[in-house]
């Protein structure tokens, strides 16, 4: 497995709603907002969305397990050999790979616990 390029850094939350107003409105994130049109009453429904921050994307992500700990996702060719590799290697697999539409995508933890996302953009795209 090779890294081609660090996609997108993710904040996770309990409420993305409030942490797109925290992010947008009070440190004034200004990259593109993807996905405005997204949320659908509370927020807490509401499970993820993204500022275009070139060169790297800032992530929104509901995921209350993991609330309060910063994720980074790591581009590679092939999101479904690169974990068969890294669970060969000992590596804790949190989530198996999936096609989410735009990208295909898993999830490890690092040794210490950390999150990382094993992830590919469709159109080939990264960083």
């Amino acid at each position: 497995m090779k890294v081609r390029a660090i996609d997108f850094v993710i904040s996770h939350v309990t409420d993305v709603k409030e942490a797109v107003r925290f992010y947008r409105d009070t440190l004034g994130v200004e990259g593109s907002f993807i996905r405005d049109d997204h949320f659908s009453g509370d927020g807490a429904t509401d499970t993820w969305t993204e500022f275009d921050t070139k060169p790297v994307t800032l992530a929104v992500v509901r995921w209350e397990q993991e609330a309060g700990r910063p994720g980074i996702a790591l581009a590679v060719d092939d999101v479904y050999s690169a974990v068969e590799e890294l669970r060969s290697k000992g590596v804790t697999v949190v989530m198996e790979p999936v096609d989410a539409g735009s990208c295909d995508m898993a999830w490890i933890r690092d040794p210490w616990g950390n999150l990382l996302c094993i992830h590919r953009r469709k159109d080939g795209s990264c960083g």
